[in-house]
């Protein structure tokens, strides 16, 4: 008889969940333009909703005046966002008043800026602003968060030290707690902050980190996420993936490795492993989605060599098809989440895109990197 051991030296690996059933939007900073402001906007349903910005991170210098609230508005409101409102305060009192929170609950989403996350924790943590947050979540609402705003959502607050914000583990340790297990740095890559994660990681070594870089973000829903956006998001959960192995390596106590995920690349927190082909799990198809994906798409890429590749999207006989130009193939793909497809067997991925107005414009095909299809 041969009994396998297990190494006791392995990290332990509790699960990372979010606890709430809306969507998040976390970004690592410099995201405050037109691409971001617009897939929120198509998260949260087009830009004539309700929306709420939290600049409680920012400095009170830079938010004591009209114009200051103005600026801070401006991106949104060229965009074309009319429904606008600020909640903002320092004080336990007002974060637990109804009138503060009514107009935070009547938002169709939450946009919380950058600064430091610190003031975040300190004006809100154990207040009702907190779990009107949480209610929001609940009702199937969207919350975005970029630098402070993003690392502000795990339960675990990196850089959250009033002093300085060089230390990963400071007098403010609690995040707001929509993912729970789980820790968000930000600024990544541009501010060579890759290696900081592991002072957490040696204290808490269960804990999921991430690092996203600026112009780059995650779309959380139902314990998936999907990385959006320029750079990379870097992940420490015990493990090293390689893309190029086909293979997951659990990693010894002392190891500090981590890999990095691009455009494209999903992940699922409950697993903690990158979602693969053999990962993805059929849900049933949403009926409004389908109503808004169905048409014909084209790749730009193809035309500056002479090609027209066009995929027409079809729903037939309660089954949704993909139809290819270049040889007529047809086969069928099936739904994954929020606007996520796939065609089974095989890596292939489908992230339909929604515009400001929340219509669906393009999609982003996914295999070994990405191509983008607009809708004709």
């Amino acid at each position: 008889m041969i009994t396998i051991i297990l190494p006791m030296f392995l990290f332990s690996q509790k699960n990372s969940s979010m606890t709430t059933e809306g969507t998040l939007l976390i970004m690592g900073g410099d995201c405050t333009n037109d691409f971001f402001i617009s897939e929120f906007a198509g998260l949260i349903g087009n830009i004539e909703s309700n929306i709420v910005i939290i600049p409680t991170a920012i400095e009170d210098k830079y938010i004591d005046s009209d114009n200051d609230i103005n600026m801070l508005k401006k991106p949104f409101t060229d965009i074309g966002f009319k429904n606008i409102s600020i909640v903002h305060t320092r004080e336990t009192k007002v974060a637990n008043s109804d009138s503060l929170n009514d107009i935070l609950l009547s938002a169709n989403g939450v946009w919380i800026t950058g600064g430091r996350q610190w003031r975040l924790a300190k004006a809100y943590n154990g207040t009702k602003i907190q779990g009107s947050l949480k209610t929001l979540l609940n009702q199937g609402k969207v919350i975005a968060g970029t630098s402070a705003g993003a690392s502000i959502m795990g339960d675990v607050l990196v850089r959250g030290d009033s002093k300085t914000h060089t230390i990963m583990l400071g007098d403010y340790q609690n995040g707001f707690g929509f993912i729970s297990n789980f820790a968000i740095d930000q600024h990544h890559i541009a501010r060579n902050r890759q290696f900081d994660m592991f002072e957490l990681k040696n204290k808490k070594p269960d804990v999921l980190g991430i690092g996203i870089d600026e112009n780059t973000g995650i779309i959380v829903n139902k314990n998936k996420f999907r990385v959006i956006g320029k750079s990379y998001v870097t992940i420490y959960d015990n493990t090293r993936w390689s893309e190029e192995r086909d293979t997951i390596y659990q990693l010894e106590k002392n190891d500090k490795q981590f890999y990095t995920l691009s455009n494209g690349y999903e992940y699922d927190l409950t697993k903690r492993k990158i979602i693969t082909k053999n990962d993805r799990e059929i849900s049933p198809y949403n009926e409004e989605v389908i109503k808004k994906i169905t048409g014909t798409y084209q790749q730009i890429e193809s035309l500056k060599y002479g090609q027209n590749l066009k995929i027409k999207v079809t729903f037939e006989n309660n089954d949704l098809y993909f139809e290819q130009s270049w040889n007529n193939a047809k086969y069928k793909i099936e739904y994954h989440y929020l606007t996520t497809f796939f065609r089974p067997n095989s890596i292939s991925a489908y992230h339909f895109n929604r515009d400001k107005s929340g219509a669906i414009n393009s999609f982003d095909f996914f295999q070994f990197g990405t191509t983008t299809w607009i809708r004709q």
